[in-house]
């Protein structure tokens, strides 16, 4: 059985594409930092490194938070839509 999703505006959704960037190029200064950790020393003050990786993504959390709130005040207020695929228009490769 298929299941309704939020239909949202174009609006909502273009954060999609700059949260994704962002968590992206998040992901990548993390897996180098810890890349630099492991072939040297750790930092002296670890603990503010961590803090300040937590600052970094707190903003990339609340994008995503704030989308998903959107969508369930769409949900909320029945604009949902179904989607569903015709089996016989189907094409399968």
């Amino acid at each position: 059985m298929a299941k309704p999703y939020p239909i949202l505006p174009a609006s909502v959704l273009d954060d999609l594409h700059s949260l994704n960037c962002t968590l992206s190029a998040y992901q990548l200064m993390v897996e180098s930092a810890i890349r630099r950790f492991c072939s040297s020393d750790t930092p002296s003050d670890f603990e503010t490194f961590l803090m300040g990786l937590d600052n970094l993504f707190q903003p990339i959390l609340e994008g995503y938070q704030s989308i998903e709130s959107q969508a369930q005040s769409f949900r909320d207020m029945g604009v949902v839509g179904v989607c569903a695929l015709d089996p016989d228009r189907a094409e399968f490769d």
